[in-house]
């Protein structure tokens, strides 16, 4: 197999063949080429053409380096393109290093694309910073239901004393149907058995099918964790202890 020509793609970058600038931009990329971040944050202030700037971004997302997180941060902020946003989004999870949580959450709060929205819940909630549940707390209780339902997502990947009261109190059935989904999924994912008694209570009386559903996979994911033999099983054990208790 040829060894990757490092010059050649760099040379190309200056292609007047849009395509060929393309694929020079994400082979260097792939091939994690450090020296050609100074070439290709020069040629996205440039470039017009609008896959040649998504492929720049997406190849400075992997490559990281001086300079990079600025340039992702105004991109996110200020660039005409959604997708290209898009990838500035997810480029932040690899500066992981240079970047804190509580940095993207003004991105987050401002954001009206769901996609991007989305993309920088994923990122927060890569991030695993637990230092930023309180700040994401006095968020939620101040924000319309769009942006609770995304602060919701980061709050509920936590496994805290406060995250915990938050999705019990989600679950109500005077809370929006897209919260309580919400909170029903957290609930398996932070695995506290003292959910169950709640989740099967959800299960067997909740008015919408997609929460009832979810409930029971969450309760099947922790029956198989717990070596139950069934959900009835399980669910009956705990509402004994609950009862004793």
């Amino acid at each position: 197999m040829p060894s990757f020509n490092v010059a050649k793609n760099i040379d190309l970058l200056k292609d007047s063949d849009p395509n060929k600038r393309r694929a020079a931009v994400e082979a260097l990329g792939r091939n994690m080429t450090k020296s050609a971040v100074p070439l290709l944050l020069a040629l996205l202030k440039d470039e017009t053409i609008v896959e040649v700037r998504r492929a720049v971004v997406m190849s400075l997302s992997l490559l990281g380096g001086k300079g990079i997180l600025p340039t992702l941060l105004e991109i996110i902020k200020t660039d005409n393109d959604l997708e290209t946003r898009r990838n500035a989004a997810g480029g932040l999870r690899f500066l992981g290093g240079q970047i804190k949580s509580e940095e993207i959450l003004p991105l987050l709060l401002k954001e009206d694309d769901d996609d991007i929205r989305n993309v920088l819940v994923g990122t927060v909630i890569y991030l695993r910073e637990e230092s930023i549940v309180p700040k994401l707390l006095e968020l939620y209780n101040k924000k319309s239901s769009d942006i609770q339902a995304c602060l919701l997502e980061i709050i509920g990947s936590f496994d805290t004393p406060e995250t915990k009261d938050l999705l019990v109190k989600c679950l109500e059935p005077a809370c929006d149907d897209k919260l309580r989904l919400i909170a029903t999924l957290a609930m398996g994912k932070i695995d506290d058995v003292s959910f169950i008694p709640r989740l099967h209570n959800v299960y067997k009386n909740d008015s919408n099918k997609e929460i009832r559903d979810a409930a029971y996979r969450t309760l099947e994911e922790l029956s198989i964790a717990l070596h139950y033999h069934s959900v009835e099983h399980m669910v009956q054990d705990y509402l004994e202890r609950a009862k004793a208790k």
